[in-house]
């Protein structure tokens, strides 16, 4: 199985040294209930990736450091009720680290899952179109997973994590063959972000599941 990846470079305009934050950790498993099962082959176990947004994207001064894992989880086929069906789930955490006296501006997180084959989207996590923030305050992404409302029962991912102000915006689209959901925040801040996501999926019983495309990107500024 394939999974596709994108780290893109860091947009700086032109942020004072990070303060300590308690924050999501990407490569924290997600609490976990009911019939799913952690799956470490299909898209190569816990799956993070590290590096550095700099100045001008390749080069010059680090902006940033950013990590994101993936988690991807199997619902008890016996219990799914479709025999055309499997379905399972894909947890995506992220996080950016502002260095340098740099600020992160603006923060994109996106899972995308690919739907031009026999893949599928049915739900997702967080909900809505929008997270709003005054101040810095504790979120939770939650996502339920249940055969798509048809399984004999219900399994949930979820864990909390710091939301800072203004907020985030939150879509889910189509584009290229893939089903995307993102996680768009927007504001000033030196604070570590941390974003979760996640989706329910479904593809062809007995077949591959769909591949993913897990996506960051980070805007800075000086000052802040």
């Amino acid at each position: 199985m394939k999974k596709l990846l994108v780290v893109a470079g860091a947009l700086a305009l032109t942020v004072t040294p990070l303060s300590a934050t308690a924050q999501l950790d990407p490569s924290s498993k997600p609490n976990k209930e009911g019939p799913l099962t952690y799956d470490g082959d299909t898209f190569g176990g816990r799956d993070c990736k590290t590096g550095k947004f700099r100045r001008h994207e390749t080069s010059g001064k680090v902006t940033s450091r950013y990590k994101f894992c993936t988690f991807f989880y199997r619902y008890d086929p016996t219990k799914d009720n479709n025999a055309n069906r499997d379905f399972g789930a894909v947890w995506f955490a992220t996080r950016v680290q502002p260095q340098n006296d740099w600020c992160a501006k603006q923060v994109k997180s996106k899972l995308g899952v690919q739907t031009s084959g026999t893949g599928k989207v049915h739900n997702r996590a967080p909900k809505g179109t929008r997270l709003g923030a005054t101040k810095s305050r504790t979120v939770k992404t939650s996502l339920v997973v249940d055969a798509n409302g048809g399984g004999s029962g219900t399994g949930r991912l979820q864990k909390k994590w710091t939301l800072h102000p203004k907020g985030m915006k939150i879509r889910k689209f189509k584009k290229d063959g893939f089903t995307n959901l993102l996680l768009d925040w927007e504001g000033k801040t030196k604070k570590i972000t941390s974003f979760a996501s996640a989706v329910e999926m479904s593809w062809q019983q007995g077949g591959v599941p769909p591949s993913i495309l897990p996506e960051l990107r980070a805007l800075h500024v000086k000052p802040c």
